[in-house]
C-alpha cells in the first residue's frame, strides 16, 4: 500500500535568521571601514609629520648655509631685533646676502637685506618669511613665505666677550659668536630649537683682532 503524502518540507530561511545575518554583514563591514579609517588617518598624520620635518629641515639648512655664507669684511652682516605681536613672538633676524640661494631665486644682482621674520595673515595665523630689499633701497622689499602654522619666532644672540645670550644685536661693527633660533609650529607643542656658529668678521689689514673671535673651547652658558 503506497504511503500517504504529507507535502513538501521547508528548507528556506526565516525572517529572524535573515535579519541576524543582516546585522552580521553590517557589523563586519563597519568594523572594517572603522580599520580601514583609522588606518588611512594614521598614514596622513605620519605622512603630514614627516612633510614637517623634511620642511624644517630644509629651512634649518637654508639657515645654517646662510650664516657661513655671512660676507667676511662686511660691517652690520647680521643685526636682530626681538618684537612681540598679539603676545607672539615674532623676532627679527637680517643679514646681507647675494644672489642666488641666499635670495632663494637665480635672477637677482648686487647685495641684498634680508629679514627673516613671522607675518600674521588675513586668517588669524602666521607665517615665516623672508622680507628682501637691495642695500641700495632702489627696488621695492618683497616677501617671501617659508613656513605656515607658526606661533612664534624668537632669535638669541650668544656674545662672546659678555659670555650671554643677547636679546637683539646691533652693533654693526662685531659679530655674535652663536645664533640662536626657536620655532613654534602647530601643533608640536614644543619648539624646534637650532644653534648656529657664525663666522668672526675678517680681520682688516693692520687693524685689531675683532671683538667676537673667541675660542671654540669656551662653550655658551
Amino acid at each position: 500500500m503506497p504511503r500517504p503524502f504529507h507535502g513538501h518540507k521547508h528548507v528556506g530561511f526565516t525572517l529572524l535568521e535573515v535579519m541576524l545575518a543582516v546585522c552580521v554583514l553590517a557589523l563586519v563591514g563597519v568594523s572594517i571601514y572603522r580599520f580601514v579609517e583609522t588606518t588611512l588617518t594614521a598614514v596622513r598624520i605620519s605622512m603630514a609629520s614627516e612633510k614637517d620635518r623634511a620642511l624644517v629641515t630644509s629651512f634649518v639648512g637654508y639657515l645654517r648655509r646662510q650664516m657661513l655664507a655671512l660676507p667676511s669684511a662686511r660691517a652690520g652682516a647680521i643685526t636682530g631685533e626681538p618684537h612681540r605681536f598679539n603676545d607672539i613672538s615674532s623676532d627679527e633676524l637680517r643679514w646681507i646676502a647675494g644672489p642666488g640661494s641666499g635670495l632663494l631665486t637665480r635672477h637677482a644682482t648686487g647685495e641684498w637685506r634680508v629679514i627673516l621674520t613671522s607675518k600674521e595673515l588675513k586668517n588669524g595665523g602666521y607665517e615665516l618669511g623672508l622680507r628682501r630689499q637691495d642695500v641700495e633701497g632702489k627696488k621695492e622689499p618683497t616677501w617671501l613665505p617659508l613656513l605656515q602654522g607658526v606661533r612664534g619666532f624668537e632669535v638669541r644672540y650668544f656674545d662672546g666677550i659678555r659670555k650671554e645670550w643677547m636679546q637683539k644685536w646691533t652693533d654693526t661693527q662685531s659679530r655674535p659668536l652663536l645664533v640662536r633660533v626657536k620655532l613654534w609650529r602647530d601643533p608640536a607643542p614644543e619648539p624646534y630649537e637650532v644653534v648656529l656658529p657664525i663666522p668672526a668678521k675678517a680681520q682688516p689689514a693692520g687693524g685689531q683682532e675683532q671683538p667676537n673671535t673667541v675660542k671654540w673651547g669656551s662653550e655658551p652658558k
